[in-house]
């Protein structure tokens, strides 16, 4: 009996782990997936422009400052922009382009995500 009670059971618990990994590969309400995460920086707002979460912007080299334009309206400026990005910048012609994340009216700043 013991031998055969074995032999039957055993493909029982393989099933149950099979079971389980499905289980855990297997997406629900509270599962969370990774997505991407653009770096944004914060520009301040020029003259009280208006400037709407999503809008398509280019970041533009002019002299040692970087402006964000709408076509040739400028609606920002940075403060100053790290190293790395205004590399990629310098290195696309000068021009960028980017995303409007987040709109501060009351500081007068926007955050930017570039592509």
């Amino acid at each position: 009996m013991g031998s055969e009670w074995i032999l039957r059971a055993a493909k029982t618990f393989q099933k149950s782990w099979d079971a389980g990994r499905v289980a855990a590969g297997t997406a629900d309400l509270f599962t969370r997936q990774p997505g991407d995460a653009r770096r944004s920086i914060p520009a301040a707002i020029v003259d009280n422009a208006r400037v709407e979460i999503g809008e398509c912007v280019t970041v533009q080299k002019e002299g040692e400052r970087y402006l964000v334009r709408r076509e040739l309206t400028v609606v920002a400026a940075f403060a100053s922009l790290p190293p790395d990005l205004g590399a990629a910048v310098e290195a696309s012609a000068g021009i960028a382009c980017g995303t409007v994340e987040t709109v501060h009216e009351i500081a007068g700043m926007v955050e930017i995500s570039l592509c």
